[in-house]
């Protein structure tokens, strides 16, 4: 068995070295946010000419509206960074078609690769055309035979067609088409903007936030989820300022270059206009085709600045748009974190308030504890009831006290009536000893009960009782009442439920009062009867202060309905032996002081003994 467990702790301990050598050689891993980010990011600068972030970012806060206010403001930014990506799109569209990128062999090749395929589609199209005409006008037995050109004219047109295809995603890829790459990403742009403004609409409303409850748990969960939308709100405000300047700057820039090209194209102006051509010289002088030539070449050259002078001014134009936007996207981001920190400002004080009330709450107990124990500070340990009274008070004030804080930390629970009965039942049935000694101990605290320091037998067990606690009762063993009663030293617990489903005998009262006797042998010699007068008057001189206590507390005790006369005094019975007369005295006594008594009488007997014998001797040596 030995070896089996040290078999068993090897493997333990192998297999924990082992996952904490998988944990440490994989802790980078844990942290895939951030390379997730990181590959985003660098897709995003690869794979596309137009970021779309500010997009996302605002379907992302679209989600996380779940008031009328916030819905109004993601609905606004959501419209402005839509309208802000497609300027960009359109622009770059532009840019593409005015600026193709500068062709590689392999892009070269691909483009007339292109065109010679655009070709042939082109001539199969007329072929399949042409065909389709002399199909309406041919003879009936002549159409079969132009059926089977047109069939197969269709499948050379699709064919050249895949051809045509293939070449253009192959001159994608390779670079060489920007605008078809633009056209693609704002064609996949479109279709996940569509997505993202159904999910934005239909997303569900954050309990979280429109919590009704006041309780710490809940204002704390509202409060973190406005801080994490805070906090997303400022990384969207101030990437919508970043593009805002970077647009500004990209803005100046152009405006000082189409300035500069304006002051170019007033220059030859400010010489003095040129002359018609027809001015200049003669018709019919070979001179004058040489200044007319020269006249459309500016023309020409003018009409192309013109013209690229409008797209820039266009371009500044969109830029002038973009930036407005984004100032506006901004200022919606604003407007709405200024909503959110209001939000988070109610909920913080509805955590102060809750915090004051747990503190008044629990100076309230402490005050009421103190009032409690205040007034039964009076109290003799004889009015058991009024000690009962107290500590129920004690209990009852700190069970709601504590009941009471947790209300104000978790809140109340929802169908709390349901809940309520169902935790009842549960808690009834699986903590019924529980309980029934928990009530048990009201019991024993009742007028009736025990207390510490009370002698008491319970299920066949005496002794004195120890503890009497909410659960459970703690006795020290003791003896048979009839011998000296002296401790065990075992100490025996016995759950509170005796005091309902059995039953206990408690031999003290108030005063703790118990009957006990004393048996004494009288030699034949002496005088019964004279001897049995003088040891019961030994015993009422001995007991008589007990005797008449004990019958006030027995009377006070008995209820007022059963008022009748109770008698301490001793008693006493003679019965003769075959030596000489047994007499057996009873009396009452305390049980802490039953020894004591019983020495002080045993010690007075044998006085009284030892003068009657000395008495009879006496005339016999006379």
């Amino acid at each position: 068995m030995r070896n089996k467990q040290k078999a068993i702790f090897i493997v333990f301990g192998c297999l924990l070295l082992a996952s904490l050598a998988a944990a440490v050689l994989t802790r980078s891993w844990g942290n895939y946010h951030e390379r997730l980010r990181a590959m985003r990011e660098a897709f995003a600068r690869t794979a596309t000419f137009v970021d779309t972030r500010e997009m996302e970012m605002a379907q992302q806060l679209a989600q996380l509206a779940v008031t009328p206010r916030e819905r109004d403001y993601a609905q606004q930014s959501v419209q402005l960074a839509d309208h802000s990506v497609d300027t960009a799109f359109d622009a770059a569209l532009r840019e593409a078609a005015a600026n193709p990128p500068r062709l590689t062999q392999e892009a070269r090749e691909l483009t007339q690769r292109i065109k010679a395929a655009e070709a042939m589609v082109n001539a199969d199209q007329d072929r399949v055309t042409e065909l389709q005409h002399k199909l309406a006008q041919a003879r009936p037995g002549d159409k079969d035979a132009i059926q089977e050109q047109i069939d197969l004219a269709q499948a050379q047109l699709s064919l050249d067609q895949d051809d045509l295809q293939d070449a253009q995603q192959d001159l994608i890829r390779a670079g060489g088409d920007k605008r078809a790459i633009v056209q693609k990403q704002f064609e996949q742009y479109e279709l996940s903007d569509n997505e993202g403004k159904a999910l934005a609409t239909t997303a569900a409303v954050a309990e979280v936030e429109m919590t009704a409850s006041a309780s710490i748990v809940a204002e704390s969960r509202a409060l973190f989820s406005l801080r994490n939308k805070e906090a997303l709100l400022k990384q969207a405000q101030a990437n919508a300022l970043g593009r805002q300047a970077a647009l500004k700057a990209q803005h100046d820039t152009g405006e000082k270059r189409l300035q500069d090209e304006k002051s170019q194209k007033s220059a030859p102006r400010s010489a003095g206009p040129p002359s018609p051509a027809g001015a200049s010289a003669p018709t019919g002088n070979p001179g004058n085709q040489g200044a007319g030539g020269a006249g459309g070449s500016d023309t020409g050259s003018t009409l192309s600045l013109v013209r690229r002078l409008t797209a820039e001014q266009k371009e500044l134009s969109e830029l002038d748009k973009r930036i407005e936007d984004e100032e506006e996207l901004a200022g919606v981001y604003g407007n709405w974190l200024t909503f959110v920190d209001a939000r988070e400002k109610a909920f913080l004080h509805g955590i102060f308030v809750a915090v004051f009330w747990i503190l008044l709450i629990a100076a309230g107990v402490l005050v009421a504890n103190y009032l409690v124990q205040r007034f039964f500070a009076d109290v003799t340990p004889e009015r058991r009831e009024l000690h009962t009274m107290r500590t129920v008070a004690l209990v009852v004030i700190q069970a709601l006290g504590v009941a009471l804080i947790l209300l104000v930390i978790f809140g109340v629970p929802n169908n709390f009536a349901t809940f309520i009965a169902l935790a009842t039942a549960g808690v009834t049935v699986a903590m019924k000893d529980f309980i029934v000694g928990f009530v048990g101990w009201f019991v024993l605290m009742g007028k009736d009960g025990i207390r510490p320091g009370d002698w008491v037998e319970i299920n066949g067990v005496g002794g004195e009782v120890l503890e009497v606690g909410l659960f459970r009762t703690v006795l020290l063993e003791t003896g048979n009442w009839s011998d000296a009663a002296h401790p065990t030293g075992r100490k025996v617990a016995f759950v509170n439920s005796f005091a309902i489903e059995g039953h206990y005998f408690n031999f003290s009262t108030s005063g703790q009062w118990a009957w006990d006797e004393l048996q004494i042998q009288v030699p034949a010699n002496l005088d019964p009867f004279s001897t049995a007068e003088a040891i019961q008057k030994i015993a009422a001189d001995e007991t008589a202060a007990n005797s008449r206590q004990a019958e006030e507390e027995w009377t006070r005790v008995v209820p007022s309905y059963a008022k009748r006369k109770f008698s301490a005094a001793p008693s006493m019975s003679v019965k003769p032996t075959g030596g000489g007369v047994s007499i057996i005295v009873r009396y009452i006594t305390r049980v802490r002081d039953r020894q004591e008594v019983r020495g002080r009488l045993y010690r007075a007997i044998l006085e009284l003994l030892h003068r009657h014998e000395i008495a009879e001797e006496a005339p016999r040596r006379a």
